[in-house]
């Protein structure tokens, strides 16, 4: 259970076990010392240390361990069950609860409270503790294995058996005792442990017992292996091996059954080699051979005869036979000189007492036994002890005086597969050479015997398979039957037994094998055999003695047995098709272990291995060892040729093939086209009949190598129909076969999903080559292995695999012999192949396949309560200990599910929650814990973190804190069983990169932390800022140098830490960007302020820089994801970092000066030119694009501190023009962000002085920015593409691919060149760009890309940049022209006509407040660049004039319609849109006023209707404008379109309040921008109307002219403009217009008083700023000089009409003087103030309608009338000074005014 207080690493012998062994992870040296050390006295006593109960039962477990209540009456229970100590007892108990207990702390009261309940605790107790006496004797046979053998810890381990050894004490000794009191033990019964021990739980008992038994015989054993048994300790072995008749009569007898017979048996086998080991036989033969037995440790004549008297009295079981010809042999040795008869006699007596109980059966059944077989250590030493014995028995004696030689063959057989045995066999001593040797002299007339030697000499090592071969090849003797020979044949000899050949000899019809002529042979008589050989033969034999090729022979038998076949399937001789079984197996071994050079040379065989399949595949029943063997040659073959074996073995018909193409996935299902071929015959009718399946094994062992191979050549779809196959008829149902072997279900499933481990795991690697391939419609090969697992009943297959269970697995461990091999270890294996394959099965699955009926069992809550959930099994496995790969792939299964699956992993696990829990976490505290499995834990828990929420929040056990608690600040604090205090022990500081925390887990720890974070879990968050080390150990890593990789384990550990590091850095800028800077952590503050003080940032901008210019070196691409390579992690942790710092005001705290942001973009820039260095993968691009990105950002940022923008502008422009040289293409995610650095270093020059920089370094960019757009251009992709990518994405048929971001990105790249030309066009003079312009062309295929894209209404933001482009070229005179030359007209006059659009008029708010009174640009639409588009026409013809004007008519022409709509929009609407739309036409209609003449005669019609709904805005636009309470009325709640809401709200007294003149009191911001747009479009109408009135000057001057070349534009009427009726402009409208700017320009440009004009030595206090925006006083002028212009030019047109009576013209200069005087006085009164109005200024608005000077024509004629002399009348007797204006240059235009009212209007 997590958050136990005691040390868990000393509790368990298990964890120990997995401590010093080194299982998981190495540890260092000095660790596993320490370790054995603390636990020496408890490894030396070994079993001993569980001591019986002794003492007051309670007393010592009160006074030591404070135990008290149920805990103390439940340990005392136990203590009495198990017969051990009490405190024992309750270590016992506190360990199990750490380890093995399955329960909660809730749950853990109520088991100790009910007695049932207790009792079933006490009996997992009882398993735990006997697992713990196991792992204890564990621990020391390791020990006593390794410490003289390779090992990392070899040293520790010698060194604590020197000090075992120096103590004086005997290690044998300690364990005979061990096992003496083993021996000695009696059963438990119910009166001394309790009513609970019933005969199960005794027979239980009882296994354990031997069990414990076979561990200490086997490290006796094992202490034997190097060093002498001393005489007096055999003897008391032997001693007590007799006690108990070598484990046969054990003292609880009667209590044994046939499950512990095998563990008796393996007592007697080890008791068995224990004595002949300690025997030596070797070393006695050795001193036998020398004459001497001084180094034998027997060599003492009483030592030898006390043994002797041990061993003579043995015989009486044929477990004791080995003993005795063990014995016997050493009698032999040491008594060969002085024996007499007696010591003779007795030694063969012996011998024969020996073989008279079946030694050599014996032994068989020794090598045999589950215990002594595989590869395990124990196998190996018994194996070699056998060999030892009968080397020595064969070296004396011969094979046919030993008995049956069939047994003696067959341990042979057996020995010889081992290595060591091999090895010393070829050494061709005596021994089992004898035996070979004698095999081969009768070959190949006993062919079984000499093959199945050499058979197993070819299966021990690749050397042996070697010497095989070659052995082979010079045979020497050639043995048969003499009536195979005719006499004609043969020649006599002067030996009357010796013939030699007359003709070259054929014993086989087919095939080149010949026994050469001349070659001798000698006749051999049945008498002359020896005895075994003898009974077997049916006459005299011939042997010819001559060189021949076995392999030749061999061959031979293969070609005769296809003969016999090909006669029928009766011909066939049995021994014929065993001796070929015999061969194709030798073959096949050989092929394994040799090179494609043997695979050619063995061509043959391999040739006649199809023959064979091909021939007996079809017969019933099939010989399944032979096609098993020729399929084994066969895929031998297969790897070193693949191609041309799958064709062939293909044609022999035995595998499954597709009739027809599978198509779809559907047909998966059904199955349709898939012959099973021979395979599936065989199967069904001779393996399941016989319940054995060689060949299936063979075929998916040829199948799982076959996969890779066929995979890297492109020709993987050829295994779909084996696939199909083993997925639909193997392993849905292999589980469910009869087996003869057991081994054979799990080599089948195993084999089975590692064929689809494979298949899954190369689906990346067929993902590459699909990319460059075209895409075919039928699926792949992974598809068929996903879709098939996930919706057929290899699914279910799998998940019963998966579900097999923890208790199952702990339930075969403890039922198999050994530790490592066994029924158990093979359940593990298999399941864990099960849960890799399950893993990487919903990685690949299709997003677009539905649920499957696998996801269905994972995601879906069984039927009954009874049945655990798929999902909880799982998890279950992490309770499993022997193997820590298993509950490791257990969590990462979990990890994807909780990833992938929409499903809470909580509510799967129910009740077992919370234990779960506990158990996750104490395995991740656990300082022996496997490292994988506790970086999957921390991996599981930072995807649960954005999945999981309920499942996350049990983890952290956030608990609020008590009142006096200070944990947390908002009262919050950590439970028990939080991951969030196991995580920071983990990440402290000095733990940090030692073997507490390795880099892999600290990686892992960090990016937890990192989930939460980003995940924004504020409580866990809370309590982790409060903790004391938490940012120190976050920044810990940030403070540490990366290691150099000089060493190979360097360059393994390099990658994490660089993650490490990314991690850090991601969590701080998370930190910093969701604090704010006045609120970071003190702790955070100090631990950044180490930072900047050390100068780490520099170190990581120069790391950063080196792992760029690192990757850069690298040619090829990358095979790892991008998602996983560190620098790509780095880097982008490395860009948040700084972004986030560079907007915040930590930078201070980091000492983030000028000079180091210098050099951290200086890095930047260097690293980001070396990705260019040489060939460009995508990890360079990929780098690339994030440096790009972040150097512009930090360029925008820190621009104003970075000095030498010369520098910058030269490394940025050598830098494009590398991408531009790497690649053929352009690469967008990686130039968009250098041009755009580029153009804000040049608009960053043209706004700031200080960082200027001179046109020729400015125009060295012309160059390449040219050829840069023009190569965009070429790349941009069709329009159409780009609306149809929108429509798909609005429909919701599919997201954004690849192709459809690169579309963007090419858009993007392409507005960015434009943006950086307009810059340089803007910072340069027109000789110097306009020529690059014109050689490379780029106006004409700009304004082709232009209008291709307005056309389509497709890429808005380009189509702006590229306007404003050419807004800046035609800014001057010949970039106007240049654009004229270049059908700027014919590309973009018919195209703006898409461009028309309503929709953003009516749906854009009426006007948005602002915060200034200037209109601020609102967003860019597609309405907003038909408006930049009339303003470029509009600079167009004012910078060209009469060259442009026929493509001006042309433009007015055709958008006529438009224009007048635009004016007739805005006088309705008042919305922001239309306001702009209605002053660009104006602009664009006052250019064209210039030319009226030519307008009038061109277009008449289109410049009546412009003209009329120029007055008709006028007219509205005015009367809103003295009507400020009712414009704010429309426009807070709307204005009225329909009569009869305007009357109604007439009638109202509101109406009329808010129609009043008068001003509001508190103006809405939105009023003072409506107006301020009102006035705008006001007073360019009016100057475009003034264009339509004769001059002022002239008219007044010029007595003759003609009048009739203008029209009257305004009306006779002096009355206030009507809002609700409509009106034409009159008189009224411009006076109502004059006073009401006059009235706002009063009330906004307030003066003092006169007379309160205080002293200027009187400090006043200053004014509040006014933050409402306020209406520009030039703007106010410019409409009042327009109107009043307006005024006196249309009144002048009036009274020098002929036609208007006299009366009319009194009345205009009557009430016209009335108005003008009234306005001038207030004018005076308001200069008076000290406000002199001037003039705006706006010298293109004010210009002269006519031959350009009418301002200073008019300012002219204010001076000359003023000089006249003229009286002036004094009004009211006040003095010139307050009744006229002064001759200031700023009155000048009203001193005109009022010259004109008293000459004109008079």
């Amino acid at each position: 259970m997590a958050g136990q207080s005691t040390p868990i690493d000393s509790f368990s012998n298990r964890v120990l076990w997995q401590f010093i062994s080194g299982s998981g992870v190495l540890r260092p040296k000095e660790l596993i010392e320490h370790e054995l050390n603390k636990n020496k006295a408890r490894l030396l006593t070994g079993l001993l240390h569980y001591k019986p109960p002794s003492g007051t039962p309670g007393e010592r477990l009160k006074k030591e361990r404070k135990v008290s209540g149920r805990q103390l009456e439940f340990v005392l229970k136990l203590s009495k069950f198990l017969s051990v100590d009490e405190l024992l007892c309750h270590d016992l108990f506190c360990a199990f609860l750490v380890n093995d207990y399955r329960g909660s702390r809730k749950s853990l009261k109520q088991v100790l409270s009910h007695e049932r309940h207790s009792q079933a605790l006490i009996l997992k107790i009882r398993d735990f503790y006997f697992t713990e006496r196991l792992y204890l004797l564990r621990c020391l046979r390791h020990i006593f294995l390794f410490w003289d053998l390779h090992h990392p810890y070899r040293e520790v381990y010698a060194k604590l058996m020197k000090s075992l050894q120096d103590n004086g004490e005997n290690l044998l000794d300690k364990v005979q005792k061990q096992l003496s009191s083993l021996c000695q033990m009696r059963p438990p019964d119910d009166q001394q442990n309790g009513m609970q021990m019933t005969n199960v739980q005794v027979l239980t008992w009882v296994t354990q017992n031997l069990k414990e038994q076979c561990e200490l015989l086997e490290m006796v054993l094992i202490l034997n292996r190097e060093s002498e048994m001393k005489p007096n300790t055999l003897l008391a072995f032997v001693d007590l091996f007799k006690s108990h008749g070598f484990g046969i009569r054990q003292t609880y007898k009667h209590h044994i059954d046939g499950s512990t017979e095998k563990y008796i048996k393996r007592i007697s086998y080890l008791e068995v080699m224990i004595v002949v080991e300690a025997m030596d036989v070797e070393q006695a033969m050795l001193c036998w051979s020398k004459r001497s037995f001084a180094d034998y440790h027997l060599s003492k004549k009483e030592d030898f005869q006390a043994v002797n008297s041990k061993l003579t009295a043995l015989g009486s079981d044929p477990v004791h036979s080995p003993v005795l010809l063990g014995w016997s042999m050493v009698r032999h040795f040491y008594l060969a000189e002085g024996a007499n008869n007696k010591d003779t006699v007795e030694t063969h007596k012996m011998g024969n007492r020996a073989l008279q109980l079946a030694v050599f059966r014996v032994l068989l059944d020794v090598v045999s036994t589950e215990s002594f077989t595989g590869t395990s250590h124990l196998a190996a030493l018994s194996h070699y002890l056998v060999y030892k014995l009968l080397y020595a028995v064969l070296s004396v004696f011969q094979e046919d005086t030993l008995g049956n030689p069939t047994v003696l063959y067959e341990i042979c057989n057996r020995l010889l597969r081992q290595p060591a045995v091999a090895q010393d066999v070829w050494q061709k001593d005596d021994g089992l050479w004898l035996l070979y040797e004698s095999a081969m002299a009768y070959f190949p007339l006993d062919f079984s015997r000499f093959m199945t030697m050499t058979v197993a000499l070819a299966t021990a090592t690749p050397n042996s398979a070697a010497m095989v071969k070659k052995t082979l090849k010079e045979l020497s003797i050639y043995t048969e039957y003499l009536d195979n020979n005719s006499a004609h044949d043969l020649q006599p000899t002067k030996d009357p037994s010796v013939f030699m050949l007359t003709v070259d000899k054929r014993p086989y019809p087919d095939g080149d094998f010949a026994l050469a002529k001349g070659s001798c042979g000698q006749v051999l008589e049945p008498s002359a055999l020896p005895r075994n050989m003898a009974a077997d033969v049916a006459g005299p034999l011939m042997r010819w003695e001559t060189q021949y090729n076995g392999w030749s022979l061999l061959l031979a038998e293969v070609m005769e047995l296809l003969r016999q076949v090909t006669q029928g399937a009766g011909m066939v001789e049995t021994e014929q098709v065993e001796r070929v079984t015999m061969v194709m197996e030798l073959v096949h071994h050989v092929l394994k272990a040799e090179t494609a050079a043997t695979v050619e040379e063995f061509a043959p065989f391999v040739s006649l291995s199809y023959d064979l399949v091909h021939r007996f595949s079809i017969l019933n029943p099939a010989p399944l060892d032979l096609l098993s063997e020729a399929v084994n040659c066969i895929a031998c073959a297969a790897k070193h040729f693949p191609g041309q074996v799958w064709h062939k073995v293909m044609q022999t018909g035995l595998l499954p093939y597709l009739t027809e193409n599978v198509d779809d996935l559907g047909e998966v299902l059904s199955g349709q086209g898939l012959h099973a071929g021979m395979l599936g015959s065989i199967e069904a009718g001779t393996e399941c009949v016989q319940a054995r399946y060689p060949l299936t094994l063979t075929v998916l062992n040829m199948l799982t190598n076959l996969v890779q191979a066929f995979s890297k050549a492109g020709t993987e779809e050829e295994l779909q129909a084996c696939l199909l196959h083993i997925l639909k008829e193997i392993f849905p149902l292999f589980r469910k076969w009869r087996y003869t072997d057991l081994s054979h279900r799990k080599q089948i499933g195993q084999q089975c999903l590692t064929l689809f481990h494979k298949v899954l795991n190369l689906a990346s690697l067929q993902n590459k080559k699909s990319q460059s391939k075209p895409k075919s419609t039928r699926p792949s090969l992974h598809e068929v292995c996903v879709y098939s697992l996930l919706f057929t009943e290899a699914g279910r297959a799998l998940i019963e695999i998966v579900a097999t269970g923890v208790d199952n697995v702990e339930m075969a461990l403890v039922q198999q012999g050994s530790l490592t091999e066994g029924s158990g270890v093979d359940l593990i294996e298999l399941i864990q192949l099960s849960l890799s394959v399950l893993n990487r099965l919903l990685l690949l699955r299709s997003p677009d396949l539905p649920l499957s009926p696998v996801e269905q069992a994972l995601s879906w809550q069984p039927a009954g309560r009874q049945s655990q959930h798929v999902v909880a099994t799982v998890a279950q496995y992490i309770y499993h200990r022997h193997n820590p790969k298993l509950p490791t792939l257990a969590t990462l299964l979990l990890k994807r599910l909780a990833m992938m699956s929409p499903m809470s992993i909580l509510a799967c696990l129910g009740n077992d929650a919370e234990p779960i829990r506990d158990m996750f976490l104490t395995r991740l505290q656990a300082l022996s814990e496997d490292l994988r499995l506790k970086v999957a834990i921390l991996e599981l828990l930072s995807v649960c973190v954005e999945t999981q929420p309920g499942l996350i929040e049990m983890f952290f056990d956030v608990q609020l804190a008590q009142s006096d608690s200070a944990e947390g600040k908002k009262g919050l604090q950590l439970g028990r069983s939080s991951c969030l205090q196991t995580l920071l022990t983990l990440m402290e500081v000095q733990k940090q990169t030692t073997y507490h925390c390795p880099p892999d887990l600290l990686c892992a720890s960090l990016d937890l932390v990192h989930s939460l974070w980003r995940g924004r879990r504020e409580t866990a968050m809370e309590v982790l800022r409060s903790k004391q080390s938490f940012w120190a150990s976050v920044t810990a890593p940030l403070k540490r140098d990366i290691t150099e990789p000089v060493m190979e384990t360097a360059v393994q550990l390099q990658p994490t830490e660089v993650k490490i590091a990314a991690f850090s850095f991601r969590i701080l800028a998370q930190e910093v960007y969701a604090v704010e800077g006045a609120r970071v952590d003190p702790q955070l503050k100090a631990c950044l302020q180490d930072l900047g003080k050390s100068s780490r940032l520099t170190y990581w901008s120069q790391f950063v820089r080196d792992r760029l210019l690192a990757e850069a070196g690298n040619d090829a691409v990358s095979e790892r994801e991008l998602s996983d390579n560190p620098t790509i992690l780095l880097l982008k942790a490395w860009r948040n970092f700084l972004l986030v710092i560079s907007r915040s005001k930590v930078m201070d705290d980091l000492q983030l000066n000028d000079g180091r942001k210098e050099q951290v973009m200086a890095h930047l820039l260097e690293g980001l030119q070396a990705q260019f260095s040489g060939q460009l993968s995508l990890v360079n691009m990929k780098l690339a694009a994030i440096v790009t990105a972040l150097y512009y950002t930090l360029l925008k940022s820190w621009g104003s501190c970075v000095g030498k923008p010369a520098a910058i502008l030269v490394g940025l422009r050598g830098t494009v023009e590398q991408t531009v040289s790497s690649s053929e293409t352009l690469i967008p995610p990686v130039q968009i962000g250098l041009v755009a650095s580029l153009a804000l270093v040049l608009q960053r020059a043209r706004l700031d002085s200080a960082a200027a920089l001179t046109q020729p370094a400015i125009s060295t960019l012309l160059t390449v920015t040219c050829s840069m757009l023009l190569q965009s251009i070429r790349q941009l992709s069709p329009p159409a593409r780009l609306a149809q990518n929108k429509m798909d994405t609005a429909s919701g048929e599919s997201g954004k691919d690849k192709a459809d971001k690169a579309a963007e990105s090419k858009l993007m790249l392409q507005l960015t060149i434009c943006s950086l030309l307009t810059e340089i066009v803007m910072a340069t003079d027109v000789q110097t760009w306009l020529p690059r312009l014109q050689e490379h062309g780029v106006m004409a295929a700009l304004l082709v890309s232009l209008e291709a894209y307005i056309k389509a209404k497709q890429g808005m933001p380009y189509v702006h940049t590229a306007l404003l482009l050419l807004a800046a070229i035609a800014d001057t005179e010949k970039g106007a022209a240049m654009l004229s030359l270049s059908d700027f007209t014919s590309h973009t006059c018919l195209s703006l006509t898409h461009l028309y659009t309503n929709e953003d008029i009516f749906t854009t708010p009426v006007i948005t407040p602002k915060v200034s009174g200037a209109v601020t640009q609102t967003n860019t639409n597609w309405h907003s660049l038909y408006c930049l588009a009339v303003n470029l026409y509009t600079l167009m013809l004012r910078k060209l004039g009469f060259s442009f004007l026929e493509d001006a008519l042309n433009f007015l022409g055709s958008h006529q319609d438009r224009l007048q709509q635009s004016l007739e929009l805005a006088r309705l609407t008042l919305l922001e849109a239309a306001m702009t739309e209605a002053e660009a036409t104006c602009n664009f209609l006052h250019q064209m006023a210039l030319y009226r003449r030519q307008w009038r005669l061109h277009l008449p019609q289109t410049l009546m209707r412009l003209l009329s709904s120029l007055l008709n805005m006028t007219q509205t636009f005015v009367s809103l404008l003295i009507r400020p309470r009712y414009l704010q009325h429309i426009l807070e709640r709307g204005r009225d379109s329909g009569d009869k809401g305007k009357h109604s709200l007439q009638s109202s007294p509101l109406l009329q309040h808010q129609t009043s003149t008068d001003d509001v009191d508190q103006p809405s911001s939105q009023l003072i921008a409506t107006e301020i747009s009102m006035l705008r479009v006001i007073g360019k109408c009016l100057a475009v109307l003034r264009h339509f009135s004769p001059d002022l000057c002239q008219v007044l001057l010029d007595q003759s002219m003609d009048m009739c070349e203008y029209e009257p534009l305004i009306d006779l009427g002096f009355s206030t403009p009507s809002v609700d009726q409509e009106s034409p402009l009159t008189f009224g409208s411009l006076v109502s217009c004059v006073t009401a700017c006059l009235r706002r320009l009063q009330k906004e440009h307030k003066s003092p008083s006169p007379h309160r004009v205080s002293s200027p030595h009187r400090k006043s206090p200053r004014p509040p700023v006014s933050t409402e925006p306020q209406i520009p006083k030039a703007l106010l002028q410019f409409v009042m000089e327009n109107c009043l212009t307006l005024a006196m030019t249309q009144a002048c047109r009036y009274l020098r009409e002929p036609s208007l009576p006299p009366r009319d013209k009194q009345f205009l200069k009557r009430e016209l003087s009335t108005e003008l005087n009234s306005f001038l006085t207030s004018l005076l009164r308001h200069v008076r103030r000290g406000s002199t109005p001037g003039s705006p200024g706006d010298k293109t608005l004010l210009a002269s309608p006519h031959a350009g000077g009418g301002a200073a024509t008019t300012t002219t004629t204010a001076t000359t009338t003023s000089a006249t002399g003229t009286a002036v009348s004094h009004t009211l007797n006040r003095s010139l000074s307050q009744t006229t204006f002064s001759i200031s240059h700023d009155q000048h235009f009203f001193k005109l005014v009022q010259e004109f009212v008293k000459k004109v209007l008079r």
